[in-house]
């Protein structure tokens, strides 16, 4: 079991890199990000994984996050998020996955993804080992709200978390 959590953790991640519209090479002008801005970008909201996946992590504002995808429901993963003075917003996810009468897990280790602004102000963002950046808009699959808490929910209580 300890693959199906590896496996969640890189469908995760290619998933969540897929889902911005357009990449480009390092924005003109870019300069490190501005730390509440990349918060209020985040905060409170889901980042959708469309590809693959159908589903996405949610960043609350007390810094938990939960990740879920529809094609793995009966697995989730939970951790936390906090944004460094560089501008890397890092995750640190544990998977979770039914294994016997108990729950198995599996810790993903940190992702962090690298946030710059260009000369204009505009967030971009790009995830470990690329050198493209992804506007962060209205495009990038970030929507308000907890958008997967009933099914992250339904699955923590199929593991028997309380």
């Amino acid at each position: 079991m300890r693959s199906l959590g590896k496996a969640l953790i890189v469908i995760g991640c290619s998933v969540f890199a897929s889902t911005a519209t357009m990449a480009d090479s390092l924005p003109g002008g870019a300069k490190p990000a501005n730390i509440s801005k990349i918060t209020k970008a985040y905060s409170g909201k889901t980042d959708l994984w469309d590809n693959g996946c159908d589903g996405g992590i949610y960043f609350s504002p007390g810094g938990q996050v939960r990740a879920w995808c529809k094609d793995s429901s009966d697995s989730l993963g939970a951790g936390t998020w906090n944004i460094d003075a560089q501008g890397n917003l890092c995750q640190d996810l544990t998977w979770y996955w039914p294994n016997d009468r108990q729950a198995g897990s599996s810790p993903g280790g940190s992702t962090c993804i690298a946030h710059i602004q260009d000369r204009w102000g505009q967030l971009w963002r790009s995830w470990p080992g690329s050198e493209d950046w992804w506007p962060v808009d209205q495009y990038s699959g970030l929507v308000r709200g907890y958008r997967f808490k009933a099914e992250v929910m339904a699955t923590r209580s199929k593991l028997g978390f309380r």
